[in-house]
């Protein structure tokens, strides 16, 4: 029990959100930028949201306001979707505004789309954005054909087994998060 526990820490933390993250906006600006722009996209993205959450995230557990970093508890969500919220409305800004590429924008939009959602059903249900995330790059990347796409849809049952082992969630707010993930993943490609 103990080593199946150590695979799905491991397993949760190769999927946490801030890797699909750079994952996902890597892929894509490696396939439509120089690589310097691609670079400098990515490091823009991080800059602007993991950066900040990040120190949301440790400044919580360190104070004894989080049990831990993924806020676990739904009542720790709120605070966690108002930084990350503040923190996409920054990057829409600054992609609209310094850097306009449709490719960015339609990401930026869709992912703040998805944390609305999931911010909405904290109310009733604390969706996992570890599966919103993931399932998102996932479904993003196969609609341009990237082979990491490939791979992170063959990964995401994996992750389902993590969040459960875990206890971080129940199958239904992992099923949620999956499916509000494939839903920005359409936005982004329909947009």
């Amino acid at each position: 029990m103990i080593r199946q526990l150590s695979i799905a820490r491991w397993v949760s933390v190769v999927f946490h959100p801030f890797v699909m993250v750079g994952v996902m906006v890597g892929t894509v600006a490696a396939a439509r930028q120089a690589a310097g722009d691609a670079a400098r996209t990515v490091a823009v993205v991080v800059a602007l949201t993991v950066v900040p959450l990040g120190i949301l995230m440790v400044r919580q557990v360190r104070r004894g306001a989080w049990d831990t970093v993924d806020a676990s508890n739904r009542a720790e969500r709120p605070i966690l979707y108002l930084v990350g919220g503040a923190a996409l409305v920054a990057l829409l800004l600054y992609v609209v505004m310094l850097r306009p590429q449709p490719f960015m924008v339609r990401g930026v939009t869709a992912t703040l789309g998805m944390v609305a959602a999931c911010a909405l059903a904290t109310r009733w249900i604390k969706v996992s954005l570890h599966m919103a995330f993931a399932t998102f790059a996932a479904s993003t990347l196969v609609w341009m054909r990237s082979p990491a796409g490939y791979l992170l849809l063959l990964a995401l049952p994996a992750l389902v087994w993590s969040r459960l082992a875990l206890r971080r969630h129940t199958s239904g707010e992992v099923a949620l998060g999956a499916i509000i993930g494939a839903g920005a993943g359409a936005a982004v490609q329909y947009l």
